[in-house]
């Protein structure tokens, strides 16, 4: 790479130190810490809520969104090829976003709600709201993002959401404490 470089400069006229520099390559900034933590929790309960047995109880909150959340590499192939999506991906869709609207309420104070569906397809959508107040829609073509197959991604795509919501909480204060459901703090 280095050597196209200096051919480049060189035929530029020149030195390798004067041609320009290549862009690197943009990376998304880490997710803040204390969000991700929360969403990790709130995903694990939700998790263990679904634990009738406690099978699961043992592990770690990581090994248990990892066992039980996560999908599969083939799961992934799967939907990639075909454009279908497999129940266990389907299932992947509401969870996440009962525990993005957990994260939500957290932070708030106010009542969050949430609604997500994806059909065999992979289209459908993730709603958070709160009484009349949409905080966050994302639409679902082809199941993208969905299948999550690692935590880092999930927990980025969450706080994501939460950001994208507390923004729009911020912006809408008054009219989203007139119109939502009840306030959790009295």
């Amino acid at each position: 790479m280095e050597r196209m470089a200096d051919e480049f400069a060189g035929v530029n006229g020149q030195t390798p130190e004067q041609a320009p520099v290549s862009p690197k390559r943009r990376t998304k900034p880490l997710p803040d810490p204390e969000k991700s933590e929360q969403l990790i929790r709130r995903l694990n309960d939700l998790l263990s809520a679904s634990d009738y047995f406690g099978r699961y109880a043992s592990l770690t909150p990581e090994e248990k969104i990892s066992k039980l959340f996560l999908a599969s590499a083939d799961d992934k192939a799967k939907s990639d090829i075909n454009c279908t999506v497999s129940d266990e991906v389907r299932s992947q869709v509401p969870v996440l976003f009962q525990a993005i609207a957990g994260v939500l309420e957290e932070k708030s104070g106010l009542m969050i709600q949430s609604s997500a569906e994806i059909n065999v397809e992979g289209f459908g959508r993730g709603l958070l709201y709160s009484g009349r107040i949409i905080l966050v829609i994302k639409s679902l073509r082809a199941g993208f993002p969905f299948p999550f197959t690692s935590l880092a991604k999930t927990v980025a795509y969450g706080v994501a959401c939460v950001e994208e919501g507390l923004t729009f909480l911020d912006k809408y204060k008054d009219l989203a404490e007139v119109q939502s459901l009840l306030n959790l703090e009295g």
